[in-house]
């Protein structure tokens, strides 16, 4: 599920898709999902903690996936993949240094292994060389830190015992009306997408599905099966991107990146046995 997201994430960026239509239509989808699932425990909206926990996880959704969407457009979407599960290291050290969770040999050579992707990707080898494009890069950081906040707020609603569903179905929801009254400042402009706006958002809509229906697994996997090895799992959707891309639009990557996207593979691998 979350592999057909990112793809349908690269056919936007790919067609210059407006982001605010493509938004719009996610988290407007999205929000209905994670409603019509929550909605025995909708009483809990009363509770202000609900409200606070759906603005953290609301501004880590938006603010990643917009990140992750321009991200795509300066960069290859397999590595940009890549980059964007690296949010799981911060989640990680925030955890082990505010929850006391211990960190084992293993899971600091698979940390390292992020951080030595990060280098190798901006390395300058030889006279012609040049390193990653920055912009793409700063990009990536910033999706990093935004999704860290999305996952490390749906970490501590589980943690204060609150329901997953009805946090996400109000930080979509709030998403959502961000996205729909940002649309009516979008309609004065003119359109340079290759594709029609109505388009854009259906295709939105059913990225917003696939992404409820990704969370929902991933939630129940957590509930049912050890956190390290579902979060690996989970992970290996950026080697399906890294496919489709190759096959559906041509996407290569260099060596630098190769070895960058081998290492971040090799990280995740790293913190799931461990």
């Amino acid at each position: 599920m979350f592999g057909i997201g990112g793809l349908l994430f690269k056919w936007n960026a790919h067609n210059n898709g407006d982001e605010v239509y493509y938004f719009a239509g996610l988290y407007s989808v999205g929000a209905l999902c994670f409603l019509i699932e929550g909605f025995d425990d909708i009483g809990a909206t009363k509770i202000w903690i609900y409200h606070i926990m759906a603005l953290l996880v609301g501004l880590g959704s938006a603010g990643g996936n917009f990140a992750f969407s321009h991200g795509l457009r300066r960069g290859p979407a397999g590595l940009s993949a890549a980059f964007a599960k690296a949010n799981i290291v911060i989640v990680i050290l925030i955890s082990a240094l505010y929850y006391g969770e211990v960190l084992g040999p293993i899971e600091f050579l698979g940390i390292s292994s992020f951080l030595a992707a990060m280098v190798v990707v901006n390395l300058n080898l030889g006279k012609n060389r040049r390193p990653a494009n920055r912009t793409w890069f700063l990009i990536m950081l910033i999706c990093m830190l935004l999704l860290a906040f999305r996952n490390g707020g749906l970490k501590v609603a589980n943690e204060l015992d609150l329901s997953s569903p009805v946090i996400l179905a109000l930080a979509y929801g709030y998403c959502a009306l961000f996205f729909m009254l940002s649309l009516i400042r979008k309609n004065k402009n003119p359109w340079s997408g290759k594709v029609t706006k109505a388009k854009v958002m259906a295709v939105g809509g059913f990225t917003g599905t696939v992404s409820y229906a990704g969370l929902y697994f991933y939630v129940k996997a957590l509930e049912s099966g050890p956190g390290s090895i579902v979060v690996t799992i989970f992970s290996l959707d950026m080697f399906f991107l890294l496919l489709m891309s190759y096959l559906l639009f041509g996407e290569r990557l260099d060596c630098k990146q190769k070895l960058g996207f081998l290492l971040s593979a090799a990280g995740f691998i790293l913190i799931g046995i461990g």
